[in-house]
């Protein structure tokens, strides 16, 4: 959900060079900037980041996605001059602190700190609001792994990639959807094979919420987003994948029921958003969908 304030960063005269966890690197490859993993190592990431520091003139500036006191500790410490929101009692750590703008949809609000860091650091923003589309860049090399993924397992005609996993808690309520399993019977009566790709840690919770799917083996995020641009639909919830799946704009349902789709739903005009928070969608509200676009 970054991608809007990274492309208007460098719309507007800045080079950004990334820093965060190492899965995301293969995911932002297309994009032609630097990627730094962090490793959870602090004195390895503050070397590394004080590294790049140097390399890039000494001082350079920093922008703060995470609303972490740790990420802004991580900066400070290596010399780099950080604008974000002063979230988490981390603003005494920030060179510049953005206010907070009030609630919004979360690409929205790092569309903001971006813009108002531009203007702190004495530049012009190139545009004023988010662009629609999140316009993932992938790279040739995904899309050539999504078709070995899918000749591999030997996987013909059209699919339906479901996520039916959604780690962690929201105010302490799960944040999956009950009824995958039925849902991958029924995408196999359309005609259609249903797949899931789960993350390594996610393995056991997929098989035992969704048996009747087909589970290949986990793979990079780069060729999960091209997966998604070949899939007939991707269905998940308010997640990661939702998001990965907007990112490249695929044909996506995405399943509401405790989180609040104006600050965490997919960035996709073309997105079908179904359920609310505090409420699930019906199985037969999300099935008739699923039916209504596959036969489209």
């Amino acid at each position: 959900m970054t991608l809007p304030a990274l492309k208007l960063l460098a719309d507007s005269g800045f080079t950004p060079h990334l820093t965060g966890k190492r899965f995301a690197e293969d995911l932002m490859l297309g994009l032609g900037w630097r990627f730094e993993p962090i490793e959870g190592n602090v004195a390895d990431d503050v070397g590394r980041t004080r590294e790049i520091a140097a390399n890039l003139g000494g001082h350079p500036l920093g922008m703060l996605f995470p609303n972490s006191f740790g990420s802004a500790l991580l900066f400070r410490l290596a010399g780099v001059r950080s604008a974000g929101f002063p979230t988490d009692t981390r603003g005494f750590l920030l060179a510049t602190k953005v206010p907070e703008p009030g609630v919004m949809h979360e690409v929205k609000r790092f569309f903001t700190a971006a813009r108002e860091a531009i203007e702190a650091w004495g530049g012009t923003p190139a545009r004023t609001e988010p662009e629609p589309r999140l316009g993932l860049t992938l790279l040739a090399r995904h899309r050539a792994g999504a078709r070995n993924i899918l000749r591999d397992n030997q996987v013909s005609g059209r699919f339906v990639l479901l996520a039916p996993v959604a780690r962690g808690l929201y105010h302490g309520k799960k944040k999956s959807w009950a009824h995958f399993d039925d849902l991958a019977r029924f995408v196999k009566k359309l005609g259609c094979t249903p797949l899931v790709l789960p993350s390594p840690h996610e393995v056991d919770e997929v098989r035992a919420s969704c048996p009747s799917a087909r589970i290949l083996p986990p793979t990079t995020l780069g060729n999960y987003a091209a997966l998604c641009e070949l899939a007939s639909l991707v269905v998940a919830n308010d997640s990661g994948i939702s998001h990965v799946a907007a990112g490249v704009g695929a044909r996506q349902i995405t399943l509401i029921g405790v989180t609040d789709p104006n600050r965490t739903g997919p960035w996709n005009p073309d997105a079908v958003v179904l359920g609310r928070e505090g409420a699930w969608p019906s199985e037969d509200e999300v099935l008739g969908r699923v039916e209504e676009i596959l036969k489209a």
